[in-house]
């Protein structure tokens, strides 16, 4: 699954913890990693597992 289409551009996502199941909106950088938005910590989990659940799509991307 792609989570970044073919530009060098920065999505958002929301993403959940796997560990405690907070929510929160990441940014989802070219290389495929995830930042949360906001703030240093997604969570309190020592080392956060994030799942994305939705990203935000261009317009021309959407099925």
């Amino acid at each position: 699954m792609t989570l970044v289409g073919t530009n060098d551009e920065k999505q958002r996502a929301a993403a959940e913890c796997d560990g405690c199941g907070s929510i929160g909106i990441v940014q989802i950088w070219p290389d495929g990693s995830l930042q949360p938005l906001g703030q240093s910590n997604f969570c309190d989990c020592d080392a956060p597992t994030l799942r994305v659940l939705e990203t935000d799509l261009d317009h021309d991307e959407i099925p």
